[in-house]
């Protein structure tokens, strides 16, 4: 496939994960295109920026990582996009550094997936490892978010399903491309930092949603939650940034948790959600 690295166009692996891309330390960053256009963008280079200085980079010299300016981007998503044969996609930026304090980028695109209504989790062994700093970065080569999608996959070769990694004390962490959330009933919960996840763009905007409804929520280190009344992944590449999961399973395929038929309430923070994203949309290509 077509790649963007600092103005030129050259070829990568089909589907290169980052760690094909470089295998040494990186930043990166995805969001969707649909029809053009995509949500909070805006969040996804807050958080590049952050992550920048922890690996020398100037953030303020960045080429395209910089900037949400359309005129920028539009040719370069247009070319990839039209060598791709795609309309809608998953737009992947990638920051390597470099000796001089500036960096490399990388852009490249792939297929957007499908919608689907929910999804299964497995209960993955592949534990999370422990992160460099704290609030965790969006970085490369992710090798341990890595080799946990690869034990998903190697459970089951269905599209709509996702893995569950706990911290190495039993806590749940986050999924192996998204972040998640669970309801009880009373307070919807999150994973805190201290279990090595990411600091999800989708669920920071999960958290501003539930405050603005006055729906009280908690970040939190536990164990899987059984007696969850309903749980959420947060993604910024999913449709309205979320989905409701079915069931969660362990390795071996037995059902640990099923969604009750009643959802109403998690249907309601995720149309919340899916509105709030959609007012933040822009046109990039």
């Amino acid at each position: 496939m077509l790649a963007w690295r600092n103005g030129e166009y050259i070829s990568v692996p089909d589907g290169a994960e980052v760690s094909q891309i470089h295998d040494g330390p990186s930043l990166f960053e995805t969001f969707a295109l649909r029809a053009g256009r995509v949500e909070c963008l805006a969040d996804h280079w807050h958080r590049l920026a952050i992550g920048c200085p922890r690996l020398g980079i100037n953030a303020q010299k960045l080429i395209l990582g910089q900037s949400i300016d359309s005129q920028n981007w539009s040719p370069v998503l247009k070319k990839l996009l039209t060598n791709a044969n795609l309309t809608d996609a998953i737009v992947r930026i990638i920051v390597v550094p470099r000796s001089d304090g500036l960096s490399t980028e990388w852009v490249t695109v792939r297929p957007l997936p499908p919608a689907v209504p929910s999804v299964d989790l497995y209960l993955l062994k592949t534990t999370r490892d422990k992160p460099e700093w704290l609030p965790r970065p969006k970085s490369g080569p992710w090798k341990n978010s890595s080799a946990a999608l690869k034990e998903l996959k190697a459970l089951t070769s269905r599209h709509d399903v996702e893995g569950i990694q706990l911290d190495t004390n039993g806590n749940i962490s986050e999924c192996t491309r998204s972040a998640i959330a669970w309801w009880n009933g009373d307070m919807w919960s999150l994973p805190a930092n201290s279990t090595g996840c990411l600091p999800s763009t989708t669920a920071n905007q999960f958290r501003g949603v539930l405050t603005q409804a006055k729906v009280p929520f908690h970040d939190v280190a536990a164990p899987f939650p059984k007696d969850a009344r309903s749980i959420l992944i947060l993604r910024s590449t999913l449709s309205g940034g979320a989905n409701l999961v079915n069931k969660v399973l362990s390795t071996n395929g037995q059902i640990i948790w099923q969604a009750p038929a009643d959802q109403q309430h998690a249907t309601a923070q995720m149309r919340a959600l899916s509105d709030w994203r959609s007012q933040r949309s822009m046109n990039l290509a």
